[in-house]
């Protein structure tokens, strides 16, 4: 049941991401492009995942990256490291029988299975260091929908993708 809701929120908090973009009026920010590419991202490792689909992760976080680097602006570098988070997951996956044995991850986008021996992939202490990492950057999501004025959408979709990445990694564990 748990992991039903936390698919309804993801598609619920991508499909307002999807919105948000939508009626913008300004040019786009990079903000509500990360936050729907990530969401997308998750659905679709829910429909049909593959490792192939790290790269768009992977050429989106090297950019945000350089933009962090560039502009030394904290946002950029939280998005990069969750766009590199997305690409380790879908790097990680595979979708049948590879000749190693395979774990199971049960999580919530359903029966993907991770590579026990995937040379370089699957390195546990940067599993736990990036669900560590989404855990707090849904910690301080949620602690903006307590502040003045009222939460903003960004700070729900933000708090939803967060908190789904940490519960993946730890499903990863």
């Amino acid at each position: 049941m748990f992991e039903q809701v936390m698919t309804g929120t993801v598609i619920a908090a991508t499909a307002t991401a999807l919105v948000r973009l939508g009626l913008r009026r300004h040019a786009l920010c990079h903000v509500d492009v990360a936050q729907l590419l990530m969401g997308l991202g998750m659905i679709a490792m829910y429909l049909a995942p593959s490792p192939l689909l790290a790269a768009p992760f992977v050429a989106f976080g090297c950019w945000l990256g350089f933009r962090a680097a560039r502009t030394r602006t904290s946002s950029f570098l939280h998005h990069a490291i969750g766009s590199l988070a997305m690409a380790y997951m879908f790097a990680g996956q595979q979708t049948g029988p590879a000749g190693t044995p395979l774990i199971a991850a049960g999580h919530h986008h359903g029966p993907v299975t991770v590579a026990a021996q995937t040379p370089g992939l699957v390195l546990p202490l940067l599993a736990w260091a990036l669900m560590s990492y989404c855990a707090l950057a849904a910690g301080f999501a949620a602690t903006d929908l307590v502040r003045t004025p009222p939460p903003r959408a960004r700070s729900v979709i933000e708090l939803v993708l967060s908190a789904s990445m940490a519960h993946m990694f730890l499903a990863m564990l």
